[in-house]
């Protein structure tokens, strides 16, 4: 039996969604078997599966979860079909109905969205407004795809008023989606949100009004605004652009503060922006010195040119990444090199060493 015929076996002999879930989700990670995955899936939801698919009995959260799993690996007919079977099992449930109405308007069909939307509506604000999804992705479908950037934002301020502090960093991210990325409706009047710097400026305001709530894992705010900065900061003079930057990096520094050491939220992000942001402040030593600290495996050849400039314009020496993780440009590269530089440090320590005890009349120097 092959490995595709014994994984089908696991996954057709499944009663239950976290089953089949931990048949296929584990199959994701790795390059090398996202393909088998992709193919168990496809197998999961044909028709010539005799109706397997719903005949599974899961949680929302289960079937979420599994649905999620098909989209990280971009098998969007295995995701709706995933979702279809959810609902059909949990036709109320919120998370559900708004992750396919998402779906949806990413991939469907503006009207098929309006319908969906229809059904979540009929529900009842006093049982959705809990839900975060429920404003941020109404939202994101009125800025981008209704070109109603004003009513998508008067839409996302009401959230505040009833989404629990652990889901409020969802709301506040949605700010920037809304309001700055996205088409802006060529018939809108001028001055109806659709101006870049008054755009960004709000958003930048909507970012500060987060941080200062405390809001749970608030150094993603920080972080993301630290970028928007950073993009704001092109094509502007010199001065005006520093400002920008030197204001990002301080909000790197606050992103620093705020880490909240989960496996879920690396802190290697933080300090790759703040890298990029020293090189675009032409702090070139202290950009630098985070270059050496990243972990090789996070290097792609924009970075490595990066780190090679600043090495460059600080009379350093260009290394290579190493090739065990342990770090990098700079760190446990090139180990024959590196020994190189020890034993000609030695050799200069000693060198200088029988200088000074010459000096000292300790040693009487032979002659070469």
């Amino acid at each position: 039996m092959n490995a595709f015929d014994d994984y089908k076996q696991r996954l057709f002999g499944a009663n239950y969604v976290e089953e089949a879930y931990d048949v296929v989700n584990p199959l994701t990670r790795s390059p090398e078997t996202v393909g088998l995955a992709r193919d168990l899936l496809t197998a999961l939801i044909s028709t010539e599966s005799g109706g397997r698919l719903e005949a599974l009995c899961g949680s929302p959260d289960e079937w979420f979860n599994f649905a999620v799993t098909a989209a990280r690996i971009d098998h969007t007919t295995a995701q709706q079909r995933l979702l279809d079977a959810a609902l059909k099992a949990h036709p109320e449930d919120v998370d559900l109905l708004c992750e396919r109405f998402s779906f949806e308007y990413f991939h469907g069909s503006i009207a098929g969205a309006s319908t969906i939307w229809q059904r979540i509506a009929d529900l009842g604000e006093e049982r959705t407004a809990p839900y975060w999804r429920y404003w941020s992705y109404r939202s994101l479908f009125l800025a981008r795809y209704l070109h109603d950037k004003a009513g998508a934002w008067e839409f996302l301020d009401r959230a505040r008023q009833y989404v629990i502090p652990a889901d409020l960093l969802n709301i506040f991210r949605h700010y920037r989606r809304i309001l700055v990325d996205g088409a802006v409706n060529p018939a809108a009047p001028a001055g109806d949100l659709t101006e870049y710097e008054y755009l960004a400026d709000e958003v930048q305001k909507k970012y500060r009004e987060g941080l200062e709530l405390g809001i749970e894992n608030g150094y993603v705010l920080a972080t993301e605004l630290a970028m928007l900065l950073r993009e704001r900061s092109a094509g502007k003079p010199k001065e005006e652009a520093d400002q920008d930057l030197d204001h990002a990096l301080e909000l790197l520094d606050e992103a620093e503060r705020l880490y909240t050491k989960s496996d879920n939220h690396p802190i290697v992000s933080i300090y790759i922006e703040k890298a990029i942001t020293l090189m675009a402040r032409r702090r070139y030593a202290d950009a630098l010195q985070i270059f050496r600290s990243l972990p090789s495996h996070r290097f792609d050849e924009s970075m490595q040119v990066m780190h090679n400039y600043a090495a460059h314009m600080t009379g350093q020496p260009e290394t290579v990444g190493a090739p065990d993780g342990r770090g990098g440009p700079g760190y446990g590269g090139d180990q024959g090199g590196r020994l190189d530089q020890i034993e000609n440090r030695l050799d200069q320590l000693e060198r200088l060493l029988a200088a000074i005890a010459e000096q000292a009349g300790l040693l009487t120097r032979q002659p070469e």
